[in-house]
C-alpha cells in the first residue's frame, strides 16, 4: 500500500490524524523534557497537569494556522519544517509564560528549552520516518532501477526529486564536470567526476543514464554523448525547461536521446528578413507536401503568416495526417489540401491559377535509391519529367517563384534517382536561363534528412530494438546528414535569396562515417558489441553485419560538381556554379526523354542519363567498388582504436 491510497482515507481524514498524532506528541515530549530535567523516570507532574493539555491543543492550532497539515507528508521537504520549528516555538514561549503566571513553582523553567529541542525532533523527524516507509518499503524503493543523472544543475535537482516521487527509478550517483560540484550531496545522492562513471555503473548495476543537461549548447551535449556513446549503457534525456515550464512535458518524462546531437553542429540562428521575404502574406504550393521534407516545410511556412498554403500530393493518407495535425492550429492562414500528380498535365497549373500562388516549393520526388533503381523509367518519370511537367505550369502562371528540392545524389550519380534528380536541376537551369523578369527559379541541394523514411537511423533503432544484426553496407560509407527542421529553414532561406538558376548547396557539416554511427547508436542504447565484451550477456550483444553496397549506392557522397562554389549572404547556403543547358537543348531532352518512357525503352532512357548527366556510373560498371564490396565478411565486429 503507498502513501497515495491511504488506505481509502480521505484528505480530511489524513490531516485529521496527523493532528492526532500531534497532540499525543506534544505533551509527550513535555513530560521527557521534565524527565531529563530532574533525572527522575516518576517524576510527579501533578502539580502543573494543566501545561499537558495546553502544549496539545497550542501546539495544533498554531500548526494549523501555519499551514503545516497542508503539506503532503509523501512529499515533504526541509520547507515543511519551517512551520515545525515556527509551532514548536511559539508552543514553548506559551508553556513559560502559563507556568509562570500560574505560580507552578515545580515546574522547572529550562524544560521549555529541552522541549524545543525533544518536540522539533519528534514532530518534524516523526513526518520524515513516514515519508521514508512509504518510499522504501511501500513504494518497493529497492527494487526500482538504479540510473545515474548526468548533470547536477537544477534541472538534475528537480529530476532527482521528481524521481523520488516516483516508482520506477531511484537516482545512485550524479556526474558532472563542474569541479565545484564534486564530492557534493545533492537530495542525498553524491556527485562524481565523469571519471567515476563507468565504475559507478558496475557497482550499483546501473543500466541507464539519465542527461540532465537542457540548457547545455550543441557542442557541449554532442562532447559528453561522444564520451557516453563509448560506454555500453542506455542514454537517455529529460525535456528542456521551455517545454517544462509552458507545461507541455514534466521533468519527469523520460525520453530517448536524439541522434542529431551526435551530429553537434553550432546552429546558425535564421535570417528572419529572409524567411519572411518568399513567405509572409503569400500563397505557396508545395509539391510532395506529404513527404518529409514537404510536411515540415508546411509546418515552418505555416509558422511565417503566409495567405494560404495548398499542400499538394498524391498520397492521399499523408495530407490526410496533415490535416490532423493543421486543424487545431491556431493560424489565419488557408490551408488547401489537394490530392493531385504532378504528372497530371494541366492540373497543377489550374490550381496554381485557381489559388493564385505566388511560391511554389517543389519536394515531390521518388527518393528511395533501391527502389528506383529498380523501377528505372517511372522514377525518372517521375523526377525528371515531373519536374518538366511543374516547371510548365508555373512558367505559363503568375507564380514568381519556383524552389526544387534536389539531392547530393545529384552530383556525379551511381544510380538513377540521383541521374534523374540531376535531370531535373538541367530543366530547371534551362528554364531559369529562358525566364522573363520578376520569375525566379532556383534549386537547393542537401543530402540526408536525418529521421526521415526510409533513413538509415530508424533502420538501425529498429534493428537494435529487435536484437541485432544491425546491417551496415561498408566500413568505409560516409553521408551527410542534416535535421529535417534545419534543411527546411534553409530551404527558405535560400530560396528568398534566388535571382535565378543557381544551385544552393547548403552546408552539411563532416560527413558521417556510417560504422561509427551504428556503434554509437548501439552502445548508446544500452547495448554491446561483440568485440566490447565477448563474455557479456548475449541478450546485451549486438552483432553488425556488413552487406556490401546496394545497386546503384555510393561509397561517398558529394555535395558539388567540380569546384566552383562560393559564399552567400547566409554562413550555412553556398551557391555552385555548374554546367547546364539552353532551353531548345532542355526542351529536346524532355521530348525524347518522354517518348522513351511512353514506349517502355529502359535502354535508350539509360543511355540519356549516360551521355547527358556528368559523371553517371551505372552500377555494373563500377567493377572495382562491386570487387571491395564482395570482399566483405558477412559478419564482422569492429576493431578496437
Amino acid at each position: 500500500m503507498s502513501i497515495e491510497q491511504g488506505a481509502g482515507f480521505s484528505d480530511k481524514s489524513k490531516r485529521l490524524v496527523l493532528m492526532v498524532f500531534d497532540a499525543i506528541l506534544l505533551p509527550a515530549s513535555l513530560w521527557v523534557s521534565v524527565v531529563l530535567r530532574y533525572g527522575e523516570l516518576q517524576k510527579d507532574v501533578t502539580a502543573f497537569w494543566w501545561l499537558f493539555p495546553t502544549v496539545a491543543i497550542t501546539g495544533v492550532v498554531i500548526f494549523y494556522k501555519f499551514g503545516l497539515y497542508r503539506a503532503i507528508v509523501r512529499y515533504i521537504g526541509p520547507s515543511a519544517m519551517l512551520p515545525v520549528v515556527q509551532g514548536v516555538t511559539i508552543a514553548a514561549l506559551a508553556i513559560s509564560l502559563i507556568a509562570y503566571l500560574s505560580g507552578a513553582a515545580t515546574f522547572p523553567r529550562s524544560s521549555a528549552m529541552i522541549f524545543w529541542f525533544i518536540a522539533i525532533l519528534a514532530i518534524g523527524g516523526g513526518r520524515v520516518a513516514v515519508r521514508t516507509f512509504f518510499y522504501g518499503l511501500a513504494n518497493n524503493y529497492l527494487s526500482r532501477e538504479p540510473v545515474i543523472i548526468y548533470g547536477a544543475g537544477e534541472s538534475g535537482a528537480q529530476l532527482t526529486v521528481a524521481l523520488i516521487n516516483d516508482k520506477a527509478y531511484v537516482p545512485v550517483a550524479f556526474i558532472d564536470d563542474n569541479r565545484q560540484l564534486r564530492r557534493n550531496t545533492i537530495h542525498g545522492v553524491r556527485v562524481y567526476s565523469r571519471k567515476h562513471l563507468s565504475e559507478l555503473i558496475v557497482e550499483y548495476g546501473v543500466k541507464q543514464v539519465l542527461l540532465a543537461m537542457p540548457s547545455a549548447t550543441i557542442e557541449q551535449r554532442r562532447e559528453i554523448l561522444d564520451y557516453l556513446s563509448t560506454i555500453p549503457v542506455q542514454v537517455s534525456t529529460v525535456p528542456n525547461f521551455k517545454d517544462i515550464v509552458s507545461g507541455k512535458m514534466a521533468v519527469s518524462e523520460i525520453q530517448e536521446i536524439d541522434i542529431a546531437d551526435l551530429l553537434g553542429r553550432p546552429l546558425v540562428p535564421p535570417d528572419e528578413a529572409l524567411l519572411d521575404h518568399s513567405i509572409r502574406g503569400k500563397s505557396i504550393l508545395i509539391t510532395g507536401a506529404a513527404g518529409t521534407i514537404g510536411s515540415e516545410l508546411c509546418r515552418k511556412i505555416l509558422a511565417r503568416g503566409p495567405e494560404l498554403i495548398v499542400l499538394y500530393d498524391i498520397a492521399e493518407f499523408g495530407l490526410y495526417q496533415l490535416n490532423q495535425q493543421f486543424e487545431k492550429a491556431t493560424t489565419n492562414t488557408r490551408l488547401i489540401y489537394n490530392l493531385g500528380s504532378i504528372l497530371s498535365e494541366g492540373d497543377l497549373q489550374r490550381v496554381l491559377e485557381k489559388y493564385n500562388v505566388d511560391t511554389v516549393y517543389h519536394a515531390a520526388a521518388y527518393k528511395h535509391v533501391p527502389m528506383v533503381e529498380s523501377n528505372m523509367l517511372e522514377g525518372v518519370r517521375n523526377n525528371a519529367l515531373g519536374t518538366w511537367r511543374v516547371l510548365e505550369a508555373v512558367s505559363n502562371s503568375a507564380v514568381s517563384e519556383l524552389v526544387m528540392i534536389s539531392s547530393d545524389k545529384a552530383v556525379r550519380p551511381t544510380n538513377v534517382m540521383g541521374a534523374s534528380k540531376r535531370l531535373a536541376e538541367l530543366f530547371v537551369q534551362a528554364f531559369a536561363d529562358s525566364a522573363p523578369n520578376g520569375k525566379t527559379y532556383c534549386m537547393v541541394r542537401f543530402g540526408n534528412v536525418l529521421r526521415s523514411s526510409g533513413s538509415v537511423v530508424p533502420l538501425f533503432e529498429e534493428q537494435i530494438r529487435q536484437g541485432g544484426p544491425v546491417t551496415v553496407t561498408h566500413p568505409e560509407a560516409t553521408r551527410y546528414f542534416m535535421t529535417c527542421s534545419e534543411a527546411s529553414e534553409l530551404v527558405i532561406q535560400a530560396g528568398a535569396m534566388a535571382e535565378g538558376g543557381e544551385i544552393f548547396v547548403l552546408d552539411m557539416g563532416n560527413p558521417v562515417v556510417i560504422q561509427d554511427l551504428a556503434e554509437k547508436m548501439i552502445h548508446l542504447h544500452g547495448k554491446k558489441l561483440r568485440a566490447d565484451d565477448e563474455t557479456a550477456d548475449s541478450s546485451q550483444i549486438i552483432d553488425m553485419k556488413f552487406i556490401g553496397l546496394r545497386s546503384g549506392e555510393k561509397l561517398k557522397e558529394e555535395l558539388v560538381i567540380g569546384e566552383n562554389i562560393t559564399g552567400t549572404a547566409h554562413p550555412k547556403v553556398m551557391k555552385a556554379i555548374e554546367p547546364g543547358l539552353s532551353w531548345e537543348e532542355a526542351k529536346q531532352l524532355a521530348n525524347r526523354l518522354e517518348q522513351l518512357v511512353r514506349r517502355g525503352d529502359e535502354a535508350g532512357v539509360r543511355t540519356i542519363l549516360e551521355t547527358q548527366v556528368t559523371g553517371y556510373q551505372p552500377p555494373e560498371t563500377r567493377i572495382a567498388e562491386k570487387a571491395d564490396t564482395q570482399k566483405l565478411p558477412t559478419y564482422v565486429t569492429p576493431l578496437k582504436p
